[in-house]
Formats: C-alpha cells, structure tokens, sequence
C-alpha cells in the first residue's frame, strides 16, 4: 500500500485540555438536552405515581432520579480527571498516523493498529488539529503542524472526500 500521509503528534496536557474544550463545546448540548429529556420523563412517572397513591413506587422513582441525575453531573468530570491522570497525557505519549487510501494506522507505546474510514464516527477540522472521533467520546488528535509527510490541507480534502458525511469544519479562521 502506498503511502498518503504521515503525522507524528504529541499529547500535552495543552493539546488535550484544547481537546476537551472543543468537546464540550460541540457536545454539551445534545448531552443536557438529553439529561433534561430523561429527567423530566422520570419526574412525570413520580407525579403520575404519587397521583395513583402509590408511595413506593414514587419513592423509588425519586430514588432513580436523583441517581440520574448525580450520574449525569459527575461523570464528565469523573472522566476528564481519569484521563488527566493517565499515560495518555504526557511528552512521552506520541501517535504516529499513517494515512493509506483505505485505511489508516496508529503507532504508539501500546503498539500498532489499524482502522478503515468507514469507523471512524466524526471527523472534526479546527484551525489546529483534526479531531478523528471512533466514538462519541474517544477521538484520535492529528495536528496540522506536525505532517512530514504530504500537508494539512491535502489531508483535509482527503479525509473530507474518504468521510463526506462525517467530517465537519469548525474553523474559526481560513483552514483551507
């Protein structure tokens, strides 16, 4: 397979702080609107429960929301400091990115592996990384400084072509 691209990037405490940044903004929506969704479902069961007299049942409903609810709050915060603390967060911590026409691989301290295009969920252009999510919260972090082999910009109108309907510009300057 020939060889389109190749990044080397480090993860800083900097790079992944700008990361979660990034996140939060582009996720914290979708993630209360669905809190609030759920939340006011759960406090209608406990109205309706109450309505019909049965104490137990709203107790336990309550019980649940509040549950939720502590679960929704703290658990991104719970993650940020878990990954804060990990290896992935060090000078030590370097991805080598190899880009190929159908797949591309990852090259750390844990060891080498492949991914196809199609599994990748988002890709998201900023003025200084792609963001390559493989799930909701997981992404792979590509700076556009660090190619040696071809460039940012031919990267960005690869991976805009391999990943039409997945990719997103959130420039805040001219990326092209």
């Amino acid at each position: 397979m020939e060889k389109l691209f190749e990044n080397k990037t480090t993860y800083t405490k900097e790079t992944y702080m700008d990361f979660l940044r990034f996140h939060t903004k582009t996720y914290n929506l979708p993630y209360m609107a669905y809190t609030i969704f759920w939340s006011t479902v759960f406090f209608l069961c406990i109205y309706l429960a109450f309505s019909a007299g049965d104490r137990l049942q709203g107790v336990l409903l309550t019980v649940v929301l509040i549950c939720f609810i502590v679960y929704r709050l703290f658990r991104p915060k719970k993650i940020v400091d878990k990954e804060l603390k990990s290896d992935k967060v060090s000078s030590n911590n370097t991805n080598t990115f190899t880009f190929y026409d159908k797949k591309f691989n990852v090259k750390n301290a844990n060891g080498t592996f492949d991914f196809r295009y199609f599994m990748l969920h988002r890709i998201f252009e900023t003025d200084k990384f792609f963001y390559l999510y493989v799930n909701n919260e997981n992404a792979f972090l590509v700076s556009k400084k660090t190619f040696s082999f071809g460039t940012s910009e031919e990267f960005s109108k690869f991976i805009k072509n391999k990943c039409k309907f997945k990719y997103r510009n959130k420039c805040q300057k001219n990326c092209d």
